[in-house]
């Protein structure tokens, strides 16, 4: 099914996507500017996508933290032309690489732009902080080629041999472009399309979005409102009582305290601990939303804020060795050695 979205769904679809961005993806504060500039936009479903059809992947890569300090600066467009020079190709449509407030958007702003239908569906169903930690890359979709740009006119196109060199590569680039990159890569077929993407991805965060908008507008708890709509659980209310950050080699590294919990995260939250015990991990999903109702992204949590913990299960996609094994490098950064404990 084909179906266009306009300013409320694409607003709702960006406070939806920063909730279970799971403290990535992109801050609202970033997104609701795309939105501005996008008068419609075209959502199909991805079993109504032909088998022989040519799809691509569309985000922003960076640190959080600076993309909230500079703002939108339009870099995706240069980097899906660069893309389209090298290919050699016909694209039909674009995907969005995750879910996350920007990220959603981005690929959404795209295809208005060049007038392609974007997938209702995603890579990860969550934001991730790096490249090889999707379904297509789980799934074997070569990630080459790979084009970044900025919003200065620099572009680049990469050949990496996989998603990670791919992601050591484009992190360099992002780097030297100040922190930030319109990111292009990973075309696939409409099949490898359908046994790789987590579906429904846009269509949940509107959900989510709308359960949140309506929450407030009507004065009820949105807190509760999200819990019903995402079957995620509270895991701590109360105020941000210390958050410690520094920006690493292009990637956000921090820990939020919030009443008995402890969430470390990188760019995204990784994993939460109480009593010095984990209690949610990535895959599942760790994610912040304020007394009021507003979805926040790490790079948007400050110290005095009332905020809801809230954990969430992963789509059922993420329930193998792979899925956690992506993340395992990250968790042991961390100080976490051990397995996966299901939220």
């Amino acid at each position: 099914m084909k179906r266009i979205l306009h300013k409320q769904e694409i607003e709702d679809i960006i406070k939806g996507a920063t909730l279970l961005g799971a403290g990535g993806g992109g801050s609202p504060r970033v997104a609701l500017p795309i939105a501005e500039e996008i008068r419609e936009a075209t959502l199909v479903e991805p079993e109504d996508v032909s088998d022989d059809s040519n799809v691509v992947v569309v985000a922003g890569v960076g640190s959080p933290a600076v993309s909230l300090k500079v703002g939108w600066r339009g870099e995706t467009i240069p980097a899906f032309e660069r893309f389209e020079e090298v290919i050699g190709k016909k694209i039909d449509y674009i995907v969005p690489f995750e879910t996350g407030g920007t990220n959603s958007v981005r690929p959404i702003h795209a295809g208005a732009v060049k007038g392609l239908p974007v997938i209702d569906g995603d890579g990860a169903g969550r934001a991730v902080p790096e490249l090889e930690m999707t379904m297509f890359c789980i799934h074997g979709i070569p990630i080459a080629p790979l084009s970044l740009a900025d919003s200065k006119g620099n572009s680049v196109v990469l050949y990496p041999t996989d998603a990670y060199m791919a992601e050591k590569l484009a992190r360099a680039v992002t780097t030297i472009f100040g922190g930030t990159a319109g990111l292009v890569c990973q075309i696939m077929t409409g099949k490898q399309l359908k046994e790789a993407v987590i579906p429904g991805t846009l269509s949940v965060a509107e959900r989510v979005g709308k359960a949140i908008r309506e929450a407030r507008e009507s004065m009820r708890d949105p807190v509760e409102a999200v819990t019903k709509a995402t079957d995620g659980v509270v895991l701590a209310r109360g105020k941000v009582t210390k958050k410690t950050e520094e920006v690493r080699a292009g990637f956000d590294y921090g820990r939020v305290f919030v009443e008995d919990i402890i969430v470390d995260y990188k760019n995204e939250n990784m994993i939460a601990w109480r009593k010095d015990k984990p209690i949610v991990m990535v895959p599942d999903l760790i994610c912040w939303l304020t007394a009021d109702g507003e979805p926040l992204t790490n790079a948007d949590v400050k110290e005095g804020l009332e905020v809801a913990v809230i954990g969430k299960r992963a789509h059922e996609k993420w329930g193998t060795p792979e899925g956690f094994k992506v993340f395992a490098h990250i968790l042991e950064s961390i100080g976490y050695k051990g397995g996966y404990v299901p939220f």
